[in-house]
């Protein structure tokens, strides 16, 4: 039974769908608020069980503002002015509730714009709560079906079809191989892109011109006329290499003081030296960006405790921090220097800047997985002859065949022992290193 005011913390996106069906079944009225790890929070309202209205998440107002104008309304200029005010704070349903009054919008058009802003909602609440290890919050606050100008106007949409539609859209960027990049996100050029460079891709030349630094990948996308996953498609070289950066903040509130928090900067004279690889990356479908002449945060990597130091650098990735400190453990005794990486957004960016010489690939993780990780490894030119060794719990025929498909080296079984860690490591490092 649904009760007000009920807080539920630590829960998974599985569980948040049944709490949906709870809220069809029992006819619930009221608003139910999302929350995820430091992400604004998502206010999903209902009447009798069926969506309402919804509001917040990272651009709440430019969701609004980009799908009233894909319904291609004909709007009296003030009103189109009001919608597109860029100063607006608040989102306001009577906005919609006047328009449909006024038959600007039909109860048609009204009811796909709503259910189009739902389904990015819901879509972000997936996202972002895979990213932070299948977690998330929520608090329910009834408020009756009382008369009031949105129950009575505004269309109400059954949850099961926005809630498919949000799961499908999601499979659909995840399996594209963009499950690490959030459309919801802002797109920031970094400085040291030189447009120049881009000359022998006039596609993809005008689609960064575009980038404002002030619009997310979807309103980009919108913007252009294409789907945000042929848009976001088209910026993946430039994205997993680090020259477009994403924000959860729009470029006009990052102060110049936080500039390299978002993206790095090159010396002119190294930017210079870019363009030659650029342009036959760019040949390939391949840019790889040479972080390591980048001035970057380094990273913490573990060295040995005792006993002289081997050159050898390895990567231990893993969403699990149990799991690299065992990895730790084990190769620090053994005298090799180790780093982890626990966040999936940071995993290509990581091992790009530090080349390590082999590489412990956890299979299951938040947003992406180990099989699109390497295969993101297998076609980074500095990266493609580093042995990838996935970690996993299953241990199946068909798990073994898929991670050969993807380039991987080795397999090795979950919880990870020493003896097995270091025959892997004699195995192939030696090899490799030859």
């Amino acid at each position: 039974m649904i009760e007000s005011g009920e807080k539920l913390a630590g829960i998974s996106f599985k569980d948040l769908i049944i709490q949906l069906k709870n809220i069809k079944s029992q006819s619930f009225s009221g608003n139910l608020v999302i929350k995820v790890d430091k992400h604004p929070n998502w206010i999903f309202s209902f009447r009798l069980g069926r969506f309402g209205w919804v509001d917040g998440g990272i651009e709440p107002i430019g969701c609004w503002q980009r799908n009233l104008n894909l319904a291609n309304l004909n709007l009296p200029p003030e009103k189109l002015a009001e919608v597109n005010n860029p100063h607006k704070t608040v989102l306001d349903s009577n906005i919609l509730a006047g328009l449909l009054v006024e038959e600007a919008i039909d109860r048609q058009q009204c009811a796909e714009l709503v259910g189009r802003m739902a389904i990015e909602s819901l879509f972000d609440v997936i996202q972002f709560s895979q990213h932070s290890g299948n977690r998330l919050s929520y608090q329910l606050t009834q408020t009756g079906a009382g008369n009031t100008q949105l129950n009575l106007v505004l269309p109400l949409l059954e949850i099961e079809p926005i809630l498919t539609r949000a799961i499908q859209t999601w499979q659909e960027w995840s399996n594209v191989g963009l499950a690490a990049y959030a459309p919801s996100l802002f797109a920031l050029v970094s400085a040291s892109l030189d447009l120049n460079q881009l000359a022998g891709n006039p596609d993809l030349h005008h689609t960064v011109l575009a980038i404002d630094g002030n619009r997310s990948l979807r309103s980009l996308a919108a913007n252009s006329r294409q789907s945000v996953i042929n848009f976001t498609s088209t910026l993946l070289p430039l994205l997993r290499s680090g020259f477009i950066n994403l924000s959860s903040q729009p470029k006009s509130r990052i102060s110049r003081s936080n500039n390299s928090d978002v993206s790095s900067q090159l010396s002119a004279e190294n930017s210079s030296q870019l363009s030659s690889e650029i342009s036959s990356q760019l040949s390939t479908g391949t840019l790889e960006r040479p972080i390591d002449r980048l001035t970057q945060s380094p990273i913490a990597i573990a060295t040995p405790k005792s006993g002289e130091a081997k050159d050898s650098l390895i990567a231990c990735i893993d969403d699990s921090i149990l799991i690299y400190q065992s990895l730790e453990r084990i190769l620090t005794e053994n005298h090799y220097r180790c780093y982890g990486v626990q966040d999936p957004l940071k995993i290509m960016p990581s091992l790009i800047r530090n080349k390590p010489d082999f590489i412990f690939l956890d299979l299951l993780m938040p947003i992406t997985n180990g099989y699109e990780v390497c295969e993101q490894i297998r076609k980074t030119p500095s990266l493609k002859h580093i042995p990838v060794i996935i970690l996993t719990g299953k241990d199946g025929l068909i798990d073994r065949m898929r991670s050969k498909m993807v380039g991987a080296t080795g397999f090795l079984g979950k919880p990870v022992e020493a003896e097995a860690v270091l025959k892997m490591i004699d195995k192939y490092l030696v090899v490799d290193g030859n």
